[in-house]
C-alpha cells in the first residue's frame, strides 16, 4: 500500500498536510491525513452569507454531526444541517460523503478512499492513532452546488465509517497565502521561499479592453474587474479548490495555479485539473461579459504553462511567485484565440496522457514570442463538461 499511494499535499494558512513520494513513500497515516482534510474555505454566496449570523449560535450550541459507514455513505445526520445545505429532513441519508465535495476534492478523496480499503489491519491500526484532526479552512457543497464555508472536525475509526462535526459556518474569504508564510507579510523584508517541481500556471486576461475602458468612467470598468474576479473565484472554488487558487490580480489579468504544492496538490492530475477548470472560467467569463452589453469584443484569452518555480514573500508584502514559467503562460495568453486555450508543448503532452482525446481538439502552432524566440505551442479546444478521468469509485 505505502508504495501506491499518491502522493498529496493541502497547505492552508491553519493547516498543512503533506506527503512527496518522489523524496520517500506515502504511510497510510498520511493517507488518512488526506482524507480529514476537505477543503479550504472560500468566499460563500450571497445566500449563505445571509443565513451566517442567524446559524452560527445554533452550529455552535447543537454541534452539527454527520455520521457515516465504511462504504462513506451518510447514516446519519442532524436535521439543521440538512436545512442549511438546503437539503430536506433526511434527504442526505445515503448520500456519499463525496456529493458535499467538489468535484476535483472528490475525486482526490475517492482514490484515497480505495487505498484506505486496501489497507491491512495493522496499517489502519498505526494510522488511526492520529485520531482527531481539525480541518479549520474547509468547505461542503450545498443541493445547489454552492460552496459553504464551516469548520469542522472529522474523526475516522478502525472500520472506516467516520463522523464530522460542524462546530460553526464561518463566512470569511478565502486566504492565498500557504501555511507558514503569514508570519514574514507585514514584517521586516526577508527571504522566505520554497521551491515547487511541477505547477501549472493558468494566465486569464480581457481581450479588447482599451476601447471599451475609453468609452467608460473609471467605476464602470472597476466593476467589470470585479464581476471578472468574482466570476473567476466563484468556479475556482465550486469546482477544485484548494488544487486550483486565485493567485494573483494584475489589472484585467488573473494568475491561478494549479496543483501547487505548496496549496494542494493531486499528482498525476495536473493537466486534466488545469483544462476542466481553466475552460469552466473561461466560458463563465464571456457569459458574464454579455451582461455590459453587445457593443464590444471583449471575451477571456487563456494562457497555461507548466513547470518549476519558486513562491514565498520577499519583501515583507505579499506572498508571491516566480519563475519562467510564469513568463511562458503571460506569451501564451496573448496567442489564445477567442473560446479556446493556448498551451505550451509540456502541458499539452501531460493533457495527450491525461485527457481523452475525444474530449478535446488539438491544433499546433509556432509563433515568436517576446523575450523567447520561436515557440511551438498548442491550441486547446476543450469539449468536455465533466472533470476528466474523474472515478468516484470506492471498491
Amino acid at each position: 500500500l505505502t508504495t501506491d499511494l499518491p502522493a498529496m499535499a493541502c497547505t492552508t494558512k491553519k493547516l498543512c498536510v503533506h506527503t512527496q513520494l518522489a523524496d520517500r513513500p506515502a504511510s497510510l497515516t498520511e493517507a488518512v491525513r488526506c482524507f480529514l482534510h476537505l477543503m479550504r474555505k472560500p468566499a460563500p454566496p450571497l445566500a449563505v452569507l445571509s443565513n451566517i449570523k442567524a446559524t452560527r449560535a445554533r452550529v455552535a450550541k447543537a454541534q452539527l454531526r454527520v455520521s457515516c459507514n465504511s462504504e462513506f455513505n451518510i447514516t446519519e445526520v442532524h436535521p439543521e444541517l440538512c436545512r442549511l445545505l438546503g437539503y430536506e429532513p433526511n434527504e442526505m441519508v445515503g448520500m456519499s460523503i463525496l456529493g458535499l465535495m467538489s468535484p476535483v476534492v472528490a475525486d482526490a478523496h475517492a482514490s484515497m478512499f480505495r487505498q484506505l480499503k486496501r489497507a491491512g489491519a495493522g496499517e489502519r491500526c498505526q494510522a488511526m492513532q492520529t485520531g482527531h484532526l481539525r480541518c479549520r479552512d474547509s468547505i461542503v457543497l450545498d443541493a445547489d452546488r454552492n460552496p459553504v464555508p464551516c469548520r469542522l472536525t472529522v474523526q475516522l475509526r478502525m472500520d472506516l465509517s467516520s463522523e464530522l462535526v460542524f462546530n460553526e459556518i464561518q463566512g470569511k474569504v478565502s486566504q492565498s497565502v500557504p501555511r507558514g508564510f503569514g508570519q514574514y507579510i507585514r514584517q521586516e523584508p526577508g527571504l522566505h521561499l520554497v521551491d515547487a517541481k511541477e505547477v501549472a500556471c493558468i494566465m486569464t486576461d480581457l481581450a479588447n479592453t482599451t476601447s471599451f475602458s475609453i468609452q467608460q468612467p473609471p467605476r464602470v470598468m472597476a466593476e467589470l474587474l470585479h464581476k471578472v474576479y468574482v466570476t473567476a473565484n466563484a468556479v475556482v472554488e465550486r469546482e477544485a479548490l484548494p488544487y486550483v487558487y486565485i493567485h494573483e490580480i494584475v489589472g484585467d489579468s488573473l494568475l491561478l495555479l494549479c496543483n501547487a504544492e505548496f496549496m494542494g496538490r493531486f499528482p498525476g492530475r495536473t493537466a486534466a485539473i488545469g483544462i476542466y477548470v481553466a475552460s469552466k472560467v473561461q466560458k463563465a467569463v464571456d457569459e458574464m461579459l454579455r451582461s455590459f452589453g453587445s457593443d464590444h469584443d471583449m471575451y477571456l484569452r487563456i494562457g497555461i504553462a507548466s513547470g518549476p518555480l519558486c513562491a514565498g514573500v520577499v519583501d515583507g508584502r505579499s506572498f508571491r511567485v516566480f519563475g519562467s514559467t510564469i513568463h511562458l503562460s503571460q506569451r501564451l495568453e496573448s496567442m489564445c484565440p477567442r473560446s479556446q486555450i493556448a498551451c505550451c508543448s509540456r502541458f499539452a503532452a501531460q493533457l495527450r496522457e491525461e485527457v481523452d482525446r475525444d474530449a478535446m481538439r488539438l491544433s499546433q502552432c509556432t509563433a515568436e514570442l517576446k523575450g523567447l524566440g520561436q515557440v511551438d505551442y498548442t491550441v486547446v479546444d476543450f469539449l468536455g463538461t465533466q472533470l476528466p478521468g474523474q472515478n468516484l469509485e470506492l471498491a
